[in-house]
């Protein structure tokens, strides 16, 4: 594209009958492919909102224009036409402990939320500390504001005691699985997963769990399917296992695939991955593997089933000091053409941004962003980088746990205002000569 461009843009400027053929039309035609191209495509950071408290997620209803915003301390606010209501839409504080890493860590809408109102949030219990999964509906008279007295208990999941750490907290349906609720686990907390507790299929920490939450009552079923359901030896409400802390994970809009971060202990940071169509059953291999290699801390041997990370990388070889990974999501808004089936992810540490593509085969495209998207490294250098965000356009935000939210945002690509300024040029040119003749 960026070849027949130079050819037009060229022939526009050397030969005159040329340019004159060319249509306004034309001309705009070549501009939107150069963009939907990505060539030259500059990134930034627009501020959304400031004055969170701890802000720790972002998401949206499906065909809902507005934002919801998770604070870890137990509220959840709305940004509508980029100013936060005044009232939270739910306030939970009461009810949970925000200690350490524990907190209100995820919030799932139900795909049909535009019809039967349903939500779910992840939470840490004040009184047992253990896991709760609960569902809300939203209030009857006003669309902005949740039912507290609608709770409804859809799964516990005990934690050890004494332990702050290792809460994970991300939900979610899969497209396609409107009735299945996806729930990930940390491995309960402490060093090196203690008590093994990520490979014990008869424990529901360090998972992937899949319940199915299409009924009315507080509880849950069994998703039929599920890899350890029934005879098969196994906690049924697993999905996957041999997981640290999967804090922020995501489904791809377009397909179903399955993008886990998994933070790592003292060496590697990794991203395992799913096919939309996968039946689960993954062992990711925590504790004995970290990322790609053998963790260091235990002397485990790797399990035979272990399925390796698309991506990972050493805390060691990173300048930036990155060592905890926040998951991202695939693009697939509309801003920004160029970026489809990019995915995004940072580093809570160092606030560093990446991005890369991957077909289920091959990993390619990477690239740094924080230089597009954090030029002075003032936003989110230095433990900020809480989550990523998505809204129901498919446009991507930076949660900022100090207290900001942005927007990932286009920016003009300076060689595509050189190359159309160039176009232009030569159309006035064109018009300059036509008047002398």
């Amino acid at each position: 594209m960026l070849r027949l461009f130079a050819d037009l843009s060229l022939a526009a400027c050397l030969d005159f009958s040329y340019a004159a053929a060319m249509s306004r039309p034309l001309l705009l035609l070549v501009l939107a492919a150069l963009t939907a191209q990505g060539v030259g495509q500059q990134l930034s950071l627009g501020l959304v909102s400031g004055g969170f408290n701890q802000p720790v997620f972002a998401t949206a209803p499906a065909g809902d224009s507005r934002l919801f915003v998770v604070e870890k301390g137990g509220t959840i606010d709305i940004v509508q036409n980029g100013a936060v209501l005044p009232t939270p839409f739910l306030n939970i504080s009461g009810i949970l402990n925000a200690s350490g890493e524990r907190g209100l860590l995820g919030l799932a809408f139900d795909p049909a939320y535009a019809t039967n109102g349903r939500f779910y949030v992840n939470y840490i219990d004040a009184t047992t500390l253990n896991t709760v999964v609960a569902r809300y509906q939203v209030s009857p008279t006003n669309p902005n504001l949740a039912n507290p007295a609608s709770a409804q208990t859809i799964i516990t999941i005990a934690q050890p005691a004494g332990r702050s750490n290792h809460k994970a907290g991300w939900i979610d349906f899969r497209p396609g699985e409107p009735g299945n609720l996806y729930i990930a686990t940390g491995d309960g907390g402490a060093s090196n997963d203690p008590e093994n507790r990520a490979q014990n299929l008869n424990d529901n920490l360090g998972k992937i769990l899949r319940i199915d939450v299409s009924g009315s009552t507080a509880g849950y079923s069994i998703p039929a399917g599920n890899p350890f359901a029934g005879t098969t030896a196994g906690n049924d409400e697993i999905w996957a296992y041999g997981l640290r802390n999967p804090f922020r994970n995501s489904f791809d809009r377009a397909n179903g695939n399955f993008y886990i971060a998994d933070v790592g202990q003292d060496t590697r940071e990794e991203i395992d991955f799913a096919l939309g169509t996968s039946a689960g059953g993954l062992n990711f291999g925590w504790r004995a593997r970290e990322g790609s290699g053998d963790n260091p801390g235990v002397g485990d041997a790797a399990p035979a089933n272990a399925v390796g990370p698309i991506f990972d990388y050493l805390h060691s070889a990173q300048p930036s000091g990155a060592a905890s990974i926040t998951g991202g999501y695939v693009y697939r808004g509309t801003a920004i053409p160029g970026l489809q089936g990019t995915y995004f992810f940072g580093d809570f540490l160092s606030g560093q941004i990446n991005s890369f593509t991957y077909d289920g085969l091959s990993l390619t495209n990477f690239q740094n962003r924080t230089p597009q998207l954090d030029p002075s490294g003032t936003r989110l250098g230095g433990s900020v980088l809480a989550s990523f965000g998505q809204d129901a356009t498919g446009e991507l935000y930076v949660v900022d746990i100090s207290g900001e939210l942005y927007k990932i945002i286009p920016e003009p690509s300076s060689a595509l205002l050189l190359a159309s300024g160039g176009l232009l040029a030569c159309a006035r040119q064109r018009r300059r000569s036509h008047s002398t003749r």
